[in-house]
């Protein structure tokens, strides 16, 4: 950031209410390295996770460790200052949170390499429902079904008893259509 003094700080109040704003509405919130061991992610690694997380409602923004610690403790979240050492990203998810994990962690098995084996950005940690999330726990979110899947799952179930009820119903119809049929045939 380059400017007087004045300037600085505006800018900074700026992307601390930015930041403010966006965790106030995520579900899920993830912090991650985007660097990892040599180059790290480029411009159009960075864009394409853009794109991806835009896709499920979620958001990626590269900001200083310093300030999301702020935004951190501002809203009460403690158990993430730890993980805060080595360029941080911030990922906002703010509908289905399955849906928003699954989209940097997938996003992070698309980019493992050699110096990375994990992928990148490399999960640190997060906050999904009050709850302190590890790596483990955000790949267990990632893992589940997503809205969308639970409530085709549960149509299923709701469907299969009435499509039941209907087989059974049209058996007798069927019976007499095949008694029919063959003494026609005779």
């Amino acid at each position: 950031m380059k400017g007087t003094h004045k300037e600085l700080m505006a800018k900074k109040g700026a992307i601390l209410e930015d930041l403010r704003e966006k965790i106030s509405k995520a579900s899920v919130v993830i912090l991650a390295d985007y660097r990892g061991a040599g180059k790290g992610l480029s411009v159009k690694d960075i864009s394409e996770l853009r794109r991806a997380a835009r896709a499920q409602n979620a958001e990626f923004k590269i900001a200083k460790n310093t300030l999301i610690a702020k935004i951190l403790q501002e809203n009460g979240i403690e158990g993430l200052e730890e993980v805060l050492e080595r360029p941080t990203a911030i990922y906002f998810g703010y509908g289905d949170p399955v849906a928003a994990a699954k989209a940097i962690v997938e996003f992070a098995k698309s980019k493992k390499n050699s110096e990375n084996p994990d992928g990148l950005p490399i999960l640190k940690a997060g906050r999904f429902e009050g709850e302190i999330l590890d790596k483990a726990g955000i790949k267990r979110l990632a893992s589940m079904p997503s809205r969308e899947e639970v409530l085709a799952q549960l149509l299923s179930l709701i469907n299969t008893p009435a499509q039941k009820v209907m087989g059974i119903m049209q058996a007798p119809g069927r019976d007499i259509l095949s008694i029919v049929d063959q003494y026609a045939k005779q």
